[in-house]
């Protein structure tokens, strides 16, 4: 459900994904720094230090070691906070050297609104201002498999023991 970036315009990556648990645990993961760090990120990535301000103008920071070794840095601060149903952060873009955003600098903005379906979930995520073609692309990549990871994780919170 993205859409391709143009040449004349910014376009806004979009995902929507259903997620088979409650509002409050697919909310928490995305706010819980512990939670947050058991998912985020692409298969294969492992979370190096996950940090958490939650508050309006709150800073994050998550790095991520990919499977080939190094380090991604991602932080920003918090923008909307309206639990359960809606968070907004920025997203930095500097010296990078994931897929898409190598050379690229940037501050993107990221919003996620999640919406109650019974006992399901729906995350509907917007990335704007991309700056570029490959970091659209990389991102699209990026979220996608970082959404698998967290289903993968919520399955995983529910099984006894």
């Amino acid at each position: 459900m993205a859409s391709p970036a143009t040449a004349n315009t910014q376009a806004v990556l979009t995902l929507k994904r259903v997620f088979h648990a409650p509002i409050e645990k697919v909310f928490e993961a995305w706010t819980n720094a512990e939670v947050l760090a058991r998912w985020f990120g692409p298969a294969g990535f492992i979370v190096k230090t996950a940090e958490i301000d939650l508050k309006i103008g709150g800073k994050y920071l998550i790095v991520l070691q990919p499977p080939d070794g190094g380090v991604i840095t991602h932080f920003g601060e918090y923008v909307e906070i309206t639990p359960p149903t809606r968070l907004v952060f920025t997203w930095v873009l500097q010296n990078q050297t994931c897929q898409g955003s190598v050379n690229q600098c940037a501050e993107t903005l990221v919003t996620l609104d999640f919406k109650r379906i019974v006992e399901s979930t729906e995350v509907r995520l917007s990335h704007e201002r991309l700056p570029s073609k490959e970091a659209y692309d990389g991102h699209g990549f990026g979220w996608a498999s970082s959404f698998d990871c967290l289903e993968t994780c919520l399955i995983n919170q529910k099984k006894p023991g």
